[in-house]
């Protein structure tokens, strides 16, 4: 088993809270990783929804079963049985301590309408994605990095911090990690063909099981045409009326069949960087898949090379950029907001963290030259956000650090992700 950087986190959070709830897309490793702790200091036992004695005996008499099964104890796939949610709130709040119970559900049980209660106030909530590129190197996550591109007030500043400017920039195994994704079983598999069988199989067993779970879903080939045409689109400002007159769904049905894969976590929405807050939940939000792997599947990709012709290899890149940010936030000092900045005349940073009042971007590029043209977008982005914006960070797959401007650095992919230097121990 390869170390998940959210062990420590679920570890230190089970000794302070009665409820930790892990959640996630299926087969990113959530039983893995509640069974390695359960096994560990917190001893617990465990025990599966996906079984069906268990299921039955949970769904026929939720309160029974948490009374007969005192904790500590893992309960697998909670989202199975929503009335437990309500049952472990009874044992909770009648005999409160921490360490309780570890729940993980591979839909997010605090968006379901079946389930009756969220356990505000009794339960912390950590999201476990498929594996970052420092856990497919087992190093640890580049946390030093993202803290430096937060505190400095100017690219010299970020660049004295870096302790060489010249890298291995692994490219091949970039693209690897975007074309193969970051589930543990396609992470392990040897060939594309295999991984590939991988993919088929999950989706088909996600559309006839995990959604059927969740919600009625009508028309499964229509929701399964929908997940091709949102992988095409990834990296794009989602707009769901295009989408409904190329699918022929009703705009309603839509925003439903949207909203399903966001809650099994399949896609991610960014909301656009406004000073006023209120502003941003009403604006254009932009769409990522969650893993780039089954992007690639469900875009009928085989290779870099057909990525390039397709035109679609700068957005999967940015995809998998915006996935490798989101899976090293949790583990930063202070919590870190992630959105995108665009103005209505052109000027956009692929990425913008917000701490505090404080700014930062990240805009990321395919080629490994820098232009001036590049440079447009952070720069407008520093202009209109001069009061609260420290420095923007070109991202490309490169050799070489540097500074073209006073506030932007240009640093590759590599050096950014903690990877310089090493060679890859993953296999693909």
């Amino acid at each position: 088993m390869k170390k998940r950087h959210l062990e420590r986190l679920i570890t230190e959070a089970l000794k302070e809270f009665p409820v930790v709830l892990l959640i996630g897309a299926r087969q990113v490793g959530k039983t893995t990783l509640a069974k390695a702790i359960a096994s560990g200091a917190w001893n617990a036992a465990y025990y599966s929804l996906d079984d069906r004695s268990v299921l039955d005996a949970a769904l026929g008499n939720p309160d029974g079963f948490i009374r007969g099964n005192p904790p500590p104890m893992v309960i697998d796939e909670i989202q199975r049985a929503p009335d437990l949610m309500r049952a472990v709130k009874l044992a909770v709040d009648s005999d409160r301590k921490p360490g309780m119970y570890l729940l993980t559900g591979s839909a997010n049980p605090l968006r379901l309408k079946s389930v009756p209660e969220t356990l505000a106030g009794r339960v912390a909530v950590f999201e476990l994605d498929s594996f970052s590129w420092a856990e497919i190197d087992e190093r640890k996550p580049p946390v030093p990095m993202l803290n430096a591109l937060m505190e400095c007030n100017s690219a010299a500043e970020l660049l004295s911090r870096i302790s060489t400017r010249e890298v291995n920039p692994r490219r091949e195994d970039i693209k690897r990690l975007v074309l193969t994704g970051g589930y543990p079983d396609p992470v392990r598999m040897k060939t594309r063909a295999v991984r590939e069988k991988w993919f088929d199989s999950y989706r088909q067993t996600y559309l006839e099981r995990d959604v059927r779970d969740i919600t009625s879903v009508a028309d499964l080939p229509a929701f399964g045409r929908l997940l091709r045409v949102l992988a095409l689109r990834t990296g794009n400002l989602l707009n769901l009326m295009d989408v409904s007159r190329d699918l022929g769904i009703t705009y309603t049905t839509l925003r439903r069949y949207v909203g399903v894969l966001e809650t099994t976590f399949q896609v991610d929405f960014m909301r656009p960087y406004q000073a006023n807050i209120a502003k941003r939940l009403v604006k254009t939000p932009k769409l990522y898949f969650n893993d780039t792997g089954m992007a690639c599947s469900l875009a009928g990709v085989d290779g870099w090379a057909t990525l390039e012709k397709s035109g679609l290899s700068g957005r999967m890149l940015e995809t998998w950029v915006s996935g490798e940010l989101r899976k090293t936030l949790p583990f930063l000092d202070a919590p870190v907001r992630l959105m995108f900045w665009r103005e209505q005349h052109g000027g956009e940073v692929d990425f913008v963290l917000e701490k505090g009042m404080r700014l930062a971007g990240v805009e990321v590029k395919s080629s490994e030259s820098v232009t001036s043209a590049d440079l447009k977008g952070p720069e407008s982005f520093l202009e209109a956000t001069s009061d609260k914006s420290g420095i923007v960070v070109v991202l490309h797959p490169g050799e070489m650090a540097f500074a073209p401007r006073e506030r932007i650095a240009s640093v590759p992919m590599s050096l950014f992700f903690g990877a310089e230097g090493r060679l890859s121990s993953a296999r693909f």
